[in-house]
């Protein structure tokens, strides 16, 4: 019988030899996803869940001052009342024909708010821009206000 030992030692080594190379490719694949996650941080957070009562402010008694010519509505004075207690930390109006824009909010800056009873109804006072509000724009006043932080309008 007759062996060719060449041919078999050729076919070995190119088994060894691919072998080998998954070998040293998985551990290539290993190291460069550990040092992926590695760099990957992410910052301490926290979350949580709560409820707390949302019961609004009732709006009343609502007056306008016009300019000299009594063409434009350039202050809008009105009072709120809370059942909780609260003062507005921030409040913004929008006095116009149609439901508001970005554009139409105008803040009421705190520095007007008055307390009236307590912290149970505050007056506040809005100044419109120059020249302030035509009479035939400003059909519906639309309020917002909350007791913490900043009104955001979209």
């Amino acid at each position: 019988m007759f062996m060719r030992k060449g041919k078999r030692t050729f076919a070995s080594r190119k088994r060894k030899i691919a072998g080998l190379c998954a070998f040293v490719l998985a551990g290539v694949i290993g190291v460069g996803a550990y040092a992926f996650t590695a760099s990957n941080t992410v910052p301490a957070q926290a979350a949580g869940g709560g409820q707390a009562v949302v019961s609004g402010y009732t709006e009343s008694g609502v007056s306008y001052t016009w300019n000299a010519e009594g063409i434009d509505i350039t202050k809008v004075h009105f009072i709120l009342t809370s059942t909780e207690n609260l003062n507005p930390s921030d409040v913004e109006v929008a006095l116009t024909a149609a439901a508001p824009t970005g554009a139409d909010w105008v803040d009421c800056p705190n520095t007007e708010y008055v307390a009236i009873k307590g912290k149970e109804q505050t007056e506040i006072v809005c100044t419109f821009k120059a020249p302030g509000i035509a009479n035939a724009a400003g059909l519906q006043l639309t309020v917002a206000a909350v007791s913490e932080g900043k009104v955001v309008v979209e």
